[in-house]
């Protein structure tokens, strides 16, 4: 989506002449506020997570969603269970099988009783109708944040309007009853659910209970009720209600894409199907820190205090050990002088991204490899993930045979757990609006670091400098060394570098 972005920028450019657009601002309408319906101890979601909380007060319990399957029954289950409300924020929401089950469980929760809230970022082009159609629904709410005016040509509004259309909201959440919590990085679609034949993203949110909940559900109602947040009817003249032909179609659609699907029918060998069977989910637990950007970083960021000073005075308390995991990864000229200086300082520094063929935006990386070379001479360790057909790794967030890395977390000598939306780049930092979950966790810290150690040889590439100075790229698991992109197609390759070429770093 990055190279999107700069081009809109530098068409915008291009076309400013054309004075009469004139600069057009969010999109007004009337809303009534809502907030979250408390927490009711008598519902049955209330009912599994009150004999965990009891026995761990003031602390965060958190089940790791690591598989795509897993993250998707989680969902569902969540769903599914609720009794009064379930309120999602997402940047993207695809309209694709996995979506598509997800959506028909929201209707039908709806439809026995439970309000749902929808906060979706505008980014994504959707059928502005068959929202406007679900939100017809009383029960269901759906609003757009930072939408764009012009709903058929959003280029112009890009043209117009540019540094407020750059801004997007990057948050992801699912809250069901206020009791349980599904964060991360995982957008929804067939892809971040691992149920899309030609890419998986190799992501990780966490399931989460306890004295965290509550304070997500405030982030949720802060962003529900703020400035750029727009009901989808105001952008819609006329809605219905879907009728019942309507419901049967999508009813019978759903059947067709998930007939004789060996992805619905595995899902009786989850792990997590077990437990929730038996009810035996075995949470991790510790201490538990909320952060996210404000709204106003999309329409006052001069006045908005952001996220990246949160999260830098996080790193700062690292003693020995970091291990950052970062999709995109462009840590700037700032940002790699003190991942040096913490090295210099005796941190063990470890990076895992993406290699060029894993990742799906190649200007991002284009200018990730400036850094490489300087990142290595000043002794931080480098990996990237491959791109293996012969690799078949499951319920890792490290990758697979097909996946583009998009988890996005760090973990700060082997027990502090950052999970969330953020990646370690500028627009992250500086534009978009990001939300994560800091847990203290040495037993959760150091079940990581194993895996990490068992799958770094077996999934990734591990960089180094040789005598000349020159970037070389292991794969310790067969012994060879590659002296250029590995994987990766020589146009993919010239891509890369021209993106580097452009002054665009502000933009990836």
């Amino acid at each position: 989506m990055a190279y999107l972005f700069v081009f809109f920028r530098y068409l915008a450019l291009l076309v400013s002449f054309f004075s009469f657009i004139g600069c057009s601002s969010t999109p007004t309408a009337e809303k009534v506020p809502s907030y979250t319906i408390p927490f009711d101890s008598q519902t049955q979601l209330a009912g599994q997570a009150l004999p965990y909380i009891n026995k761990h007060s003031a602390l965060t319990g958190f089940y790791p969603l690591g598989d795509g399957q897993e993250a998707f029954l989680a969902r569902l289950a969540l769903i599914y269970g609720a009794e009064h409300s379930i309120d999602l924020q997402y940047y993207i929401y695809r309209n694709d099988s996995t979506s598509s089950l997800m959506t028909y469980a929201l209707y039908q929760a709806a439809e026995r009783g439970v309000r749902v809230r929808i906060l979706l970022d505008d980014m994504q082009s959707r059928n502005d109708k068959s929202m406007a159609q679900l939100t017809s629904h009383p029960n269901i709410k759906i609003r757009l944040f930072n939408p764009f005016e012009n709903r058929v040509a959003r280029v112009f509004d890009f043209v117009s309007d540019f540094d407020r259309m750059n801004r997007r909201m990057h948050n992801k959440a699912l809250i069901a009853d206020n009791a349980f919590v599904i964060t991360g990085g995982r957008n929804i679609g067939d892809e971040y659910f691992a149920a899309n034949g030609s890419v998986d993203f190799g992501d990780f949110d966490i399931l989460m209970l306890g004295d965290t909940v509550p304070k997500v559900s405030e982030q949720f109602d802060l962003y529900w009720n703020s400035k750029p947040s727009t009901p989808i009817e105001s952008l819609v003249r006329q809605a219905s209600k879907p009728t019942d032909a309507d419901i049967e179609k999508w009813e019978n659609d759903l059947k067709r894409d998930f007939k004789n699907s060996k992805y619905i029918k595995s899902f009786a060998e989850l792990p997590l199907t077990q437990h929730i069977k038996d009810e035996s989910l075995d949470f991790f637990w510790g201490k538990a820190e909320v952060h996210y950007d404000l709204p106003s970083k999309i329409y006052s960021p001069e006045n908005t205090d952001l996220m990246l000073h949160q999260l830098g005075a996080i790193l700062a308390q690292t003693n020995d050990e970091l291990l950052l995991i970062s999709p995109y990864f462009v840590p700037t000229e700032q940002g790699a002088s003190s991942l040096i200086k913490a090295v210099e300082e005796g941190i063990d520094v470890t990076i895992i991204t993406n290699s060029l063929a894993s990742n799906d935006v190649f200007a991002v990386h284009g200018w990730y490899a400036k850094y490489r070379e300087p990142l290595l001479a000043g002794g931080v360790k480098l990996y990237e993930v491959k791109v293996d057909p012969s690799l078949k790794k499951q319920r890792s967030w490290l990758g697979s045979s097909r996946t583009s890395l998009h988890a996005k977390t760090f973990i700060i000598d082997r027990k502090d757990l950052f999970v969330g939306s953020f990646n370690f780049d500028p627009r992250s930092a500086f534009l978009n609006t990001e939300m994560g979950v800091l847990i203290e966790s040495e037993e959760f810290g150091e079940i990581v670091y194993q895996e990490i150690e068992r799958n770094l040889r077996k999934n990734t590439y591990r960089l180094a400098l040789n005598e000349d100075g020159e970037l070389e790229w292991h794969n310790d698991l067969s012994g060879s060394i590659n002296r250029s992109e590995p994987d990766a197609s020589i146009w993919l390759r010239f891509s890369a570098w021209f993106a580097g070429m452009l002054p665009i770093e502000n933009q990836l």
